[in-house]
């Protein structure tokens, strides 16, 4: 994940440098994006405190949907803005409790919530094509809505995380544009709370947990 934040900033900056003598003197206002798409969990996400803790049931979970609104203001080459981030992902599984011959469900819910606010940088290649990449640092918050053997289990926990995020955008009007969007999400987490049976338990992890993320993502542009 680090090597990959890295190099996804390289690759901002280098294009900003080359794409300067492209830049557009009228290129300020708001811009705002939403997106959908695909979401992975590149490393162990035992930080989830999943039902099931193999390897093979984490992998299921491990992938999911993904979406994120962004706002920015824009003053030629540079964006100041606010990112929202979201990643699900839910499994099941059935399995026979000890006292009970029957199989019963269990489940994991997953869903994270990333807010940060971004720097970045907006950068006219043509009149309808722009490249921009923003990065940022905030909270995000997990939660694992949860069941064992049909009985309730909702495990959260939050940390602070930082992002950088590459898109490519083609300006189909003045006001209206497509963006394709690459991004990472790196976070670890030290502790969650578990509720399950009426208790309350504080999970400490050492190593810390992994739950960053990559996201693959398409969408709309509006600006102003």
């Amino acid at each position: 994940m680090k090597k990959t934040v890295l190099i996804l900033l390289f690759c901002g900056i280098f294009t900003g440098i080359f794409a300067q003598e492209n830049e557009q003197p009228n290129n300020k206002g708001f811009m705002a994006f939403l997106h959908g798409g695909y979401g992975l969990l590149p490393n162990r996400i035992g930080g989830f405190g999943l039902t099931d803790p193999s390897a093979e049931y984490a992998k299921k979970l491990a992938s999911g949907g993904s979406w994120n609104a962004q706002a920015y203001f824009r003053s030629k080459m540079f964006i100041v803005g606010l990112m929202y981030s979201g990643y699900a992902s839910k499994e099941s599984y059935f399995a026979s409790f000890e006292t009970s011959p029957s199989q019963l469900k269990s489940s994991d819910n997953i869903l994270t919530t990333y807010i940060a606010p971004q720097v970045g940088m907006n950068i006219p290649v043509s009149k309808s094509f722009d490249i921009n990449w923003n990065a940022g640092f905030g909270g995000i918050w997990l939660k694992n809505n949860g069941k064992v053997y049909e009985k309730p289990r909702i495990v959260k926990g939050s940390t602070v995380g930082v992002n950088l995020g590459v898109r490519g955008i083609y300006n189909f009007t003045e006001h209206f544009g497509l963006s394709a969007e690459i991004m990472g999400i790196a976070a670890s987490i030290g502790a969650t709370n578990v509720d399950y049976h009426n208790q309350n338990l504080r999970i400490e992890y050492f190593p810390l947990m992994h739950i960053s993320q990559f996201t693959f993502s398409l969408g709309l542009k509006y600006s102003l």
